[in-house]
């Protein structure tokens, strides 16, 4: 558990610089970026909620529970975005593609075992 816990850090600090040395990070994601936390987004969707309000705008706020969004993120697809958008190949791809694929998940409560299911979406836990 350790020593895949010490190996997703560093592939996600790594990944990390390669979207800033390229300036590929998204404009608005707060998510792993220096400076920024929930906290930070939280503040940047106050105020332009208050800047509308001052200047005499309509204001609807509709919030989203996303905790589970990672559990929804299709492999093929986020595998074609990481080449296409991010310049994410060669090697780092086939790391990012034998982390991902091929997983199967199952279910044990008390000793008894499910049937295993291919693992297509998500992020292996």
């Amino acid at each position: 558990m350790f020593l895949s816990k010490s190996c997703e850090k560093i592939v996600a600090s790594q990944l990390n610089n390669q979207l800033c040395d390229n300036n590929l990070q998204e404009l608005f994601q707060s998510a792993y970026k220096n400076g920024h936390s929930t906290e930070s987004a939280l503040i940047r969707v106050q105020n332009d909620v208050l800047r509308a309000i001052d200047d005499d705008k309509c204001v609807i706020l509709l919030l989203l529970d996303l905790s589970a969004a990672f559990d929804t993120v299709d492999h093929g697809i986020f595998l074609s975005r990481l080449s296409m958008c991010y310049g994410i190949e060669g090697t780092g791809h086939k790391w990012f593609r034998s982390y991902l694929c091929d997983r199967k998940q199952f279910v044990v409560i008390e000793n008894a075992k499910s049937s295993s299911h291919p693992l297509t979406c998500g992020v292996p836990q």
